[in-house]
């Protein structure tokens, strides 16, 4: 069993057609029963073991063990997220984050050529990562090899905001785990026009009374 447990092992920058540059790394830490864990400080995680899909995810399916169809991640005995095309998979599993993101992470077992992953951005652009750019963040290849585990993470880049992940797997399976996220931290004309709001509100209320 071969789990990437050292952080920025790899890095990948790519512009794809967003106007940030987002950063991909690879790496997270181990954990007994869920392979690996996001290592970037002030997530929250998302670890399906409630078996409850959460609301803002769609067509997601949760499994644990392997079989035919889709197989634990290396080291994983809880619940596990899965897109396929067949066992009640679907393609894609989309995570949607209204208030955007400036991290998103996530363990992934067994990287195959038919994966891939998509970040949408608020400005409506994306970037797209193939299987073998995954695999490659390990310094794997993507040939399906269910020994192989990696957590991948992605920062949206100064001034952006990722509002959306999707799962895609041309053919069985794309197994994710541990989903982390930091919300973005809103931009300062955000609080300036918050700020403006409240202090009309208090002139309104003071010409009131």
């Amino acid at each position: 069993m071969k789990l990437l447990a050292t952080m920025a092992f790899a890095t990948l920058a790519v512009a794809g057609t967003a106007s940030a540059v987002p950063v991909f790394t690879a790496g997270g830490t181990t954990v007994a029963g869920q392979g690996l864990v996001s290592s970037v400080a002030g997530a929250t995680t998302i670890d399906f073991n409630s078996g409850i899909l959460p609301a803002n995810y769609t067509d997601g399916s949760l499994f644990t063990g392997t079989d035919g169809n889709h197989a634990a991640p290396p080291g994983d005995t809880s619940l596990y997220l899965s897109a396929g095309i067949s066992s009640d998979q679907h393609t894609p599993v989309t995570a949607t984050f209204n208030g955007g993101l400036s991290y998103f992470g996530f363990y992934m077992g067994s990287p195959d050529t038919y994966n891939s992953v998509t970040y949408t951005f608020a400005d409506h652009t994306s970037t797209t990562l193939t299987g073998t750019q995954l695999a490659t963040l390990a310094g794997d290849l993507p040939n399906g090899n269910q020994a192989v585990g990696l957590y991948v993470n992605a920062f949206a880049g100064a001034g952006s905001k990722i509002t959306s992940i999707a799962f895609a797997s041309g053919q069985n399976a794309f197994e994710t785990d541990n989903h982390a996220f930091i919300s973005a931290v809103p931009e300062p004309e955000t609080y300036g026009m918050l700020l403006a709001g409240l202090g009309m509100m208090g002139f309104m209320l003071r010409r009131k009374s």
